[in-house]
């Protein structure tokens, strides 16, 4: 079966409230209370180590809920079974 593959590149400016981060550092005792996720707000309150430990949860949600942000560059690669590939969309901006 063909696989798609999406190339994009641009920014946003998120919604601190609205933007989540997942933990992804060491397994911490109490933890599960909040399912390892917080918002942008909490995320801002920690120190550079701390934050060390998280990633952006969701990159597409960001972008939907984005206060600003440009979408530079977004091509739809079709990638077939022999290894062919077509450019089935582009945008740039």
């Amino acid at each position: 079966m063909a696989k798609i593959i999406v190339e994009f590149s641009g920014w946003v400016k998120c919604d601190s409230d609205k933007v989540k981060f997942q933990y992804i550092g060491p397994e911490q005792y109490g933890l599960m209370s909040t399912g390892g996720s917080i918002t942008g707000t909490e995320w801002l309150k920690l120190s550079q180590d701390d934050q060390d430990n998280y990633m952006l949860e969701d990159c597409v949600e960001a972008q939907k809920t984005a206060l600003d942000g440009s979408l530079e560059h977004l091509d739809v690669i079709v990638v077939n079974d022999d290894g062919t590939e077509k450019t089935a969309n582009r945008a740039y901006s």
